[in-house]
């Protein structure tokens, strides 16, 4: 099921492996900073908690530059995401790494599978938008929280899905960028920044996912 989760990155990994390495970025986004924690959090075949979770926290400062189409989701993201990282702040230390967090008898497991849920339902959501596909949001919800979701919460999804925005809008969504110089255009900005992001964190995600499903 991992695999199958994280198989429409390969042709974007493939393409970045092959590609000459770009100039360092002046401006950075949100989604940049998600990149970043992202690539600070894998870790072999676990996932290193503290910067997954910092990851976490960067995508909802993401989310909420999104208009109020998305508040539904950050609303939804906060009550799983406060708890994970509430339990992972009372014994860093011993929950260091995700498969020690999943282990440990404690866990909220409901919490934690809602919170990755989520999270793989918008990475897939802005990596069907950046393939092309103008139903992005519908397309992800089909390969990832519809397996989750009981009838009425289908309905009331999909009702939501038609208000997300679309990749032009979040291209050009300056609350992405706050200290956006101008040097570079916006849209490239956001362009590199999901590229990145995508690349680093779905992967994370599917691993996190793939940790607790083990156990």
């Amino acid at each position: 099921a991992g695999a199958a989760r994280c198989g429409p990155l390969m042709h974007i990994m493939a393409a970045a492996a092959a590609s000459p390495a770009e100039a360092p970025a002046v401006d950075k986004s949100v989604f940049g900073r998600v990149a970043d924690f992202a690539e600070q959090a894998v870790a072999y075949e676990d996932i290193a908690s503290g910067p997954f979770l910092e990851a976490c926290a960067a995508y909802r400062e993401g989310l909420c530059s999104m208009g109020p189409a998305a508040q539904v989701a950050v609303s939804d993201f906060d009550g799983n995401f406060t708890v994970v990282q509430a339990f992972f702040q009372k014994d860093s230390g011993n929950r260091a790494t995700w498969k020690a967090l999943c282990l440990d008898s404690g866990a909220p497991r409901v919490q934690l599978k809602w919170l990755l849920w989520g999270l793989e339902f918008f990475m897939t959501y802005l990596l069907k938008l950046w393939e092309g596909d103008w139903s992005g949001a519908s397309t992800a919800y089909g390969l990832t929280l519809t397996n989750h979701h009981t009838f009425m919460q289908r309905l009331g999804f999909k009702a939501l899905l038609v208000t997300l925005p679309g990749r032009d809008s979040i291209r050009n969504q300056r609350k992405l960028c706050p200290d956006h110089s101008g040097k570079e255009p916006l849209d490239k900005v956001v362009d590199r920044d999901v590229s990145r992001m995508v690349q680093g964190f779905l992967p994370a995600v599917c691993t996190a996912l793939k940790i607790l499903e083990s156990i």
